[in-house]
């Protein structure tokens, strides 16, 4: 006969193994976020707004969508 002890005795190592996963992925996402936060871009490697395309804002001097309100985009 089995008893109660030795029924719940593979739950009992199946969350042990799940709490050690879940740390383990815990800490990798630390280390990556601090790495990730560390990292520096350079400027002139970004893609500009040029090749991503758009209508040039002249208020702001930036290309969007051309949505803004109180933006204007035709040459004066």
């Amino acid at each position: 006969m089995t008893s109660a002890a030795e029924k719940s005795r593979p739950r009992r190592v199946l969350l042990a193994m799940f709490a050690v996963v879940m740390a383990i992925g815990h800490f990798l996402r630390d280390v990556l976020g601090f790495f990730a936060e560390s990292a520096e871009t350079d400027s002139e490697k970004t893609t500009p707004d040029s090749v991503r395309g758009g209508v040039l804002n002249y208020r702001t001097g930036k290309l969007d969508d051309g949505t803004d309100a109180a933006g204007w985009y035709e040459k004066d």
